[in-house]
């Protein structure tokens, strides 16, 4: 075998009778843009691991005038949704020959901003973002002046850029049929503010969830998402004359503060209330209270919107929304 800084394309394609195009094309992450089998490509690169073939990537990165990095700005890496989209976008960026910088944005347009300037300065090639708002003015400039990028979880409305999203309407509507199936029709929801898209396409989800089954929410409580606003917009339903027999809480976060209130109550779960919240808890099972969670696929969320990011970045169609399924994990 030869070292492997000796072994290049042309020794590669040399032994599986194919073309250095067709085997370049294939190690430089074109393969898709030029439709390549997928037969082909596991030959070369299973030829190329074979042979020990290592790229030089600061040949390749003049030769392409690229950087070969990627920023992913994500709103906050305390919350498992993000470290778990940031995980699916690095095994792809890794297995495509990137290196994935990650900019913890915590929903502040400063940072945002900091993180769009490495792309304006072409420090990385592209950007996987999570919008402060619908309205993102940061971003809007970024779209009109060309820059490859794509949306990760919301959308800035009004703009044609791609987004890669868990599809939270059909999520909404799997806690609302779950919970009227259970015999509960008084149910309440409980969600963060508006302006974060994401929320306010999981109210809409569960109103038209309800109304499918005939019913109108028990009350609809918006709150800041956090523990404490959640506790607190929890108590005041459970202090209403009509008490709901169920709580759709649409985060982790709100979810939490949910259990907080209804344990301060004395209220038993699920006899006397139930809940189902959006995102999914670990060892939510441990728990005293039964909590069905609305999951994300978050690994696929990150591994999708890179190759969303790939695509665009090759000048090739991609699709305004791709929506990723949810599923529910009943306690």
């Amino acid at each position: 075998m030869l070292p492997a800084a000796m072994v290049r394309m042309k020794d590669i394609a040399t032994k599986l009778h194919l073309s250095q195009t067709t085997v370049s094309h294939v190690l430089t992450g074109k393969h898709e843009h030029y439709r390549i089998s997928a037969a082909t490509v596991a030959r070369v690169k299973k030829m190329a691991e074979e042979l020990g073939y290592r790229s030089s990537a600061l040949a390749r990165a003049f030769r392409d005038r690229r950087s070969y990095s990627i920023a992913l700005a994500v709103e906050d890496l305390t919350n498992p949704f993000w470290t778990g989209v940031a995980i699916g976008a690095e095994k792809e960026a890794e297995a495509q020959g990137y290196v994935l910088v990650v900019s913890n944005t915590n929903g502040d347009p400063a940072r945002e901003r900091r993180t769009v300037q490495m792309l304006q300065e072409r420090r990385v090639d592209g950007m996987i973002v999570s919008p402060v708002t619908v309205t993102d003015e940061i971003l809007t400039e970024l779209h009109k002046d060309g820059l490859p990028f794509v949306q990760i979880d919301r959308s800035i409305k009004g703009e044609d850029v791609p987004c890669v999203r868990t599809d939270h309407g059909s999520g909404s509507a799997m806690a609302v049929d779950h919970l009227v199936k259970r015999g509960r029709k008084d149910i309440a929801y409980v969600g963060g503010p508006m302006e974060i898209q994401t929320f306010e396409l999981r109210l809409d989800g569960f109103r038209k969830a309800l109304a499918k089954h005939g019913l109108k929410p028990s009350a609809v409580k918006v709150v800041a998402n956090d523990e404490d606003a959640s506790a607190a917009g929890v108590r005041e339903i459970l202090a209403s004359k009509t008490r709901p027999t169920a709580l759709y809480t649409a985060s982790i976060k709100i979810t939490i503060g949910a259990m907080r209130a209804v344990r301060e109550a004395g209220i038993p779960v699920p006899s006397g209330i139930e809940i189902v919240g959006f995102d999914d808890i670990a060892m939510a099972d441990l728990f005293s209270m039964p909590v069905s969670t609305v999951c994300q696929d978050v690994e696929s969320i990150g591994r999708e919107s890179f190759r969303a990011l790939l695509r665009v970045m090759n000048g090739q169609k991609v699709q305004r929304e791709q929506l990723i399924p949810p599923h529910l994990k009943v306690s």
